[in-house]
């Protein structure tokens, strides 16, 4: 399942990577969650079972909004396809062609386990990803902690937090792993040992597999989707297990995204990722997104000047 509202640009290219890498075609369904999907996205959305027919597609469409409106979409897919595994991204998830294979792989290393609560692709830019890729990456690791406010501990999977606060961090180390395929090579050829990381305490939810005994166990995905999910897994000490041989980007952080969006790294995520597939529109697209943030912009300068 895919979860989509209202970035259109980013959507395109995960459903890119999805169809052109080759793992669309592997699921029984791919369900796409549409949160008060409207306008062209809404066409394009529309458009998908034309574009791409060897998919099997299903769409499930509810109202724009956070909290139940997300979650709802999420656990209605669960009960329209129940006793299966199910794969979830976001809109602004990039993956590898064979991710779903990785991710599948650990699953059934972990199933038997009775905590098992989830397995967990790893993702650059945020902290725990930040902290197993920099764990496993000595080169990368000294050049990153040159940078400002860059911190990583060798026993705290927490020590790399700043990359959440400074977008500087984020955007470093996306481009360091730019290439998922690229960097997936580089750490697939480590000791198997380093795979995987084992985690007890809140996470990520962008880019994910669980099973039909989990959603039970869980009650549902709850109204506060990542943040009830992270809390229960802690409460419980149940497992969620970090694939290193699964990496995927995830480019909109909350704090990022409008750094992000300051830069041409969407565009360098789809050079590096889906070759062939660029357009000539490309060099202003950087401006453009900045031009859509001036009024949000204004008004926060607005309002730290305002007595």
């Amino acid at each position: 399942m895919i979860l989509t509202s209202h970035r259109l640009d980013c959507f395109r290219l995960a459903i890119d990577c999805l169809v052109r890498g080759g793992s669309a075609e592997r699921f029984d369904k791919v369900v796409v969650l549409c949160n008060g999907v409207v306008g062209a996205h809404r066409r394009y959305v529309d458009s998908l079972p034309r574009r791409f027919p060897a998919v099997h597609w299903d769409f499930i469409h509810g109202p724009r909004g956070k909290g139940w409106r997300i979650s709802n979409l999420q656990n209605e897919c669960v009960r329209r396809y129940p006793g299966a595994l199910y794969f979830k991204i976001d809109e602004d998830v990039f993956v590898s062609g064979d991710w779903d294979l990785r991710l599948l792989e650990t699953y059934e290393q972990y199933h038997a386990h009775p905590d098992l609560a989830l397995v967990s692709a790893t993702i650059p830019n945020n902290a725990l990803g930040a902290w197993k890729l920099l764990r496993d990456d000595p080169g990368a690791r000294a050049e990153f902690l040159r940078l400002p406010h860059a911190d990583w501990q060798p026993d705290a999977p927490g020590s790399c937090d700043a990359v959440w606060a400074f977008p500087h961090l984020a955007i470093w180390l996306i481009r360091r792993y730019l290439s998922i395929d690229a960097a997936q090579h580089q750490f697939r050829a480590l000791p198997p040992d380093t795979r995987w990381l084992e985690w007890h305490a809140r996470f990520s939810i962008n880019c994910i597999l669980y099973d039909y005994r989990h959603w039970c166990e869980l009650g549902g995905v709850q109204e506060h989707d990542e943040v009830d999910w992270g809390d229960w897994i802690r409460q419980r000490n149940a497992l969620v297990v970090f694939d290193g041989h699964a990496i995927c980007q995830h480019y909109t952080f909350f704090v990022q995204q409008d750094w992000l969006d300051r830069t041409g790294l969407l565009e360098e995520l789809r050079r590096a990722n889906v070759p062939g597939t660029s357009s000539a529109l490309d060099p202003l697209r950087p401006a453009l997104r900045l031009f859509r943030q001036l009024p949000r912009i204004v008004r926060r300068r607005l309002g730290a000047t305002s007595p």
